[in-house]
């Protein structure tokens, strides 16, 4: 019996010796080129309301937004990248509810920002066109404008839309994210072309009340779901698609090489 448990260890070892060399052998023929490219996608946002117990107990519903920017992928050896990126994304909440006076309420906010992100990927490359990673990261932007829109029933009847400023939203955003996703790296002519898939979780740490709402120099609107008390922290799922193009380009075309070989020994004399 000790015998088999060895004979098994030892076939274990082997196994993983030879899957280290053939990871070794791939990644020293894999180009590690920074690529550029577009990336876009859906962000499901809401908003968690802290240290609020009327409102954190309101159900948020699914909304769907846009994101979209550009990004830079820098890899950092053989499994490690950064890929730094500017995006337009949109954060706030959805909430339908019955007001305690006996009114449905809806609810929704829907605020744009511009972030510069720096996520860093850690991945397992099984083969150039399927390499599973994982990513985590910090994000800060500075917020566009928006809209606040609340409507009610009787008896307590409102329709009212107000515009996202210094008012009632801060400036800025700060905040942190990790996901998981797959890269794919497929052979264009002379170039790589970068595929990137992934689903991250968005979590703010910066409070969005105003300043001049804590201060008392700005009245909150839409009061029954617009109120100061605790934080108003963004966060939200996004799902996105990256697409990017090498900067390097392989040179492996030997007749070409050649031909500009002798123009070079051609012109020399």
């Amino acid at each position: 019996m000790k015998k088999f448990w060895l004979i098994c260890l030892v076939l274990l070892l082997l196994r993983g010796e030879m899957q280290a060399q053939s990871y070794r052998n791939r990644n020293k023929s894999e180009n590690q080129w920074v690529s550029v490219g577009v990336k876009g996608g859906v962000s499901m946002p809401r908003m968690l309301y802290w240290q609020n117990v009327a409102l954190s107990q309101l159900s948020q519903e699914t909304a769907f937004r846009p994101t979209g920017g550009l990004f830079v992928d820098i890899p950092l050896g053989s499994v490690f990248s950064v890929a730094p990126e500017v995006m337009y994304a949109r954060r706030g909440t959805n909430m339908h509810y019955l007001h305690h006076s006996g009114a449905e309420v809806n609810y929704s906010m829907d605020v744009s920002f511009v972030d510069v992100r720096v996520p860093v990927e850690a991945r397992w490359p099984i083969v150039s066109w399927l390499q599973p990673y994982v990513l985590i990261g910090a994000e800060a932007g500075a917020r566009m404008g928006g809209s606040i829109h609340m409507d009610r029933t009787q008896p307590a009847l409102m329709d009212t839309t107000i515009a996202v400023g210094s008012a009632n939203m801060s400036l800025l955003h700060a905040g942190v994210f990790a996901g998981l996703g797959i890269r794919s790296k497929v052979e264009l002519g002379s170039r790589d072309l970068l595929l990137k898939l992934a689903a991250s979780y968005h979590q703010g740490l910066l409070d969005t009340y105003s300043p001049m709402e804590r201060q008392g120099e700005a009245t909150a609107s839409n009061v029954n779901a617009y109120q100061t008390t605790g934080l108003r922290l963004p966060q939200g799922l996004e799902l996105t698609l990256s697409i990017g193009i090498s900067l390097g380009a392989r040179q492996d075309d030997a007749c070409a090489t050649f031909a500009r070989d002798r123009y070079r020994h051609r012109g020399s004399r």
